[in-house]
């Protein structure tokens, strides 16, 4: 590996402590190092480690910026980046999730980068925009399908689904040979927000007649109640044919994962975080992961979105050495070295394209279109409400509620967080 020119900051646990250590007073901006380059800093709630070779890349292509990252812990990063932004200083480049970026762009805080936004796809940068413009551009995505253990498909000859309906029709040819066809760890609101958020992607949001609906949610004109019912009770026959059931709200995730990788169940619904533990727990399964799928064949669907997106502050003196590093990161090289510390995700850079593990392969189709994409990263302020509608589907599961209630309840959670 070649040496590396990146400095790690260490900050101190307190927040007020975060916020002096990284203020004026430590501010890298004007600085030049000895050998006469521009010296700026990026931050990031991830370590170093997930990125290592994308600075590497950029010492190599961007030689006369030298970029110092520093690590703030996710539990203070968006305290700490708030309080540096308001005073005008802060890092150069800022890593920001969907929420963030959207809060800083309407502050003021951020530089437009719709030149560079256009090498991405929609997908990418709709999340990073704010009244019309760019402020972010996606980095390597996350995504989330359904792993499924390949021999118990082959073994009992049956196909891979293609449309919803074909995939009820999956679990249920699994329940007659007397084999579990969805491991679930309910115990979690997580799993059945995705699953369901997946289908009504599929059905509705992907639509010309849905497209416009996170935006629309987030500047409270729209509601959940009244637009996803329909959409929602298909979805449910999940619940109605067995798939998902209510003793499965007393299993957690790795429960789950263990009934799927000793091969109990025949699927289960995952990202590829949980990849190494399958196969550490059996390293003799073969898997490999499908998509979700609405009512009409397609590439499918899966959930999940950019795992940051890169912004230039407006308040950085060197926003021009920010933003050769920004130019540098969109190309397919500077992607392939991104993705390098983070396999298993995708690009939203136009032409970028990976060799996937042989796992993901029949989640290939859904990748290559561009078809990964997280709903309430289009919330906004209300985008923390995800995990109200997750609680709220354990409820209508268990059958304490219905439907239209499950659904008011989290507009009424919604609500709340855009008037605070």
């Amino acid at each position: 590996m070649k040496k590396k020119i990146v400095s790690v900051l260490l900050c101190a646990t307190m927040v007020t402590g975060l916020a002096m250590g990284c203020g004026k007073s430590s501010d890298s901006s004007s600085e030049k190092t000895s050998d006469g380059k521009t010296k700026i800093r990026m931050t990031y709630w991830n370590n170093e480690d997930t990125v290592k070779t994308l600075l590497d890349y950029l010492e190599k292509e961007v030689p006369d910026v030298k970029i110092e990252f520093q690590f703030i812990d996710n539990s203070n990063y968006d305290t700490v980046v708030d309080t540096q932004l308001s005073a005008e200083e802060g890092p150069d480049i800022i890593c920001e999730s969907p929420a963030s970026a959207l809060k800083h762009a309407k502050l003021g805080y951020l530089e437009k980068v719709n030149d560079l936004g256009k090498k991405y796809s929609d997908a990418g940068t709709n999340v990073y925009s704010y009244d019309g413009d760019v402020y972010a551009l996606p980095g390597i995505s996350w995504f989330e399908g359904t792993y499924f253990n390949k021999e118990l498909f082959e073994q009992n000859n049956i196909e891979l689904p293609t449309t919803f309906d074909e995939y009820l029709d999956v679990c249920k040819k699994f329940e007659d040979l007397g084999i579990k066809p969805l491991a679930a760890g309910l115990k979690s609101w997580e799993p059945m927000l995705k699953n369901s958020m997946a289908f009504v992607t599929a059905e509705y949001l992907s639509t010309d007649e849905g497209k416009d609906f996170g935006e629309k949610y987030r500047n409270g004109k729209t509601t959940l109640e009244g637009n996803w019912n329909k959409y929602l009770e298909k979805w449910s026959e999940m619940i109605t044919d067995g798939v998902y059931t209510k003793d499965m709200v007393g299993i957690d995730h790795d429960q789950a994962l263990e009934e799927f990788a000793t091969g109990k169940a025949a699927m289960f619904c995952s990202g590829p975080w949980d990849l190494d533990t399958i196969k550490d727990k059996n390293p003799d399964l073969k898997v490999d992961m499908m998509p979700f799928y609405g009512t009409k064949a397609s590439a499918g669907w899966l959930i999940g979105g950019p795992g940051c997106g890169f912004a230039v502050n407006k308040s950085s003196k060197n926003k021009d050495a920010a933003m050769k590093v920004l130019k540098a990161l969109s190309t397919e090289e500077g992607q392939k070295a991104f993705w390098e510390d983070n396999q298993g995700g995708s690009s939203y850079l136009e032409g970028a394209k990976f060799e996937l593990p042989e796992e993901y392969a029949s989640a290939s189709k859904a990748l290559e279109a561009g078809n990964v994409y997280c709903p309430w990263n289009e919330w906004g302020d209300a985008a923390s409400a995800h995990e109200t509608y997750g609680t709220e589907m354990q409820s209508y599961l268990l059958g304490e509620q219905d439907l239209d209630t499950t659904l008011k309840n989290v507009d009424s959670a919604v609500k709340e967080l855009l008037e605070k």
